[in-house]
């Protein structure tokens, strides 16, 4: 009997190299488990669908699992992000698009979607740099989100406006 008993290491599967490469972080889980981008791609336009129809919970089901599977895509992040604003659960939402525009900071989407956050916070500067960033990115504003980005900024500008305005007039 075996006095010394420490706890052995659980068996690698038969391809210990994907394993290895997995932990590495060479592989994604997703590229680990054999599924295709096509068929990772076909999971998002599902959970898409369902966050378009107002099942909420069942994308953000989805979309945890597409960030867990793939966890370098930005997109997947961001449709996670706008599915907890549809949720009402703000802080996660600002997380998943933080992490969506560390990815990619050229996430159109996630900087709309951050900076309607952050306006919610009062954080009217931070928003202002996102919003900026996304008028850039998509200058016509074909995206829904930077329409939304511009109607902010327009909103704010009225603001400041009759801020002036009203400061003017006192004496």
């Amino acid at each position: 009997m075996n006095t010394n008993s420490q706890p052995s290491s659980p068996p690698l599967p038969p391809n210990s190299s994907m394993s290895q490469r997995l932990i590495a972080g060479e592989l994604t889980p997703a590229q680990f488990l054999g599924l295709s981008q096509e068929q990772v791609y076909a999971l998002a336009t599902r959970g898409y669908e369902l966050l378009v129809r107002g099942n909420t919970q069942a994308a953000i089901d989805i979309f945890k699992g597409l960030t867990a599977a793939a966890p370098y895509d930005s997109v997947f992040h961001c449709h996670l992000g706008a599915a907890y604003v549809q949720a009402e659960r703000f802080q996660e939402g600002l997380e998943a698009f933080n992490r969506s525009l560390q990815l990619n900071i050229a996430n159109v989407d996630a900087l709309g979607g951050r900076s309607e956050l952050l306006l919610r916070e009062g954080k009217v500067a931070e928003a202002l740099a996102d919003i900026q960033a996304a008028l850039q990115l998509d200058p016509e504003a074909k995206r829904e989100t930077t329409q939304r980005a511009r109607t902010a900024l327009l909103l704010l500008q009225s603001m400041a406006e009759d801020t002036e305005a009203d400061a003017s007039k006192k004496p």
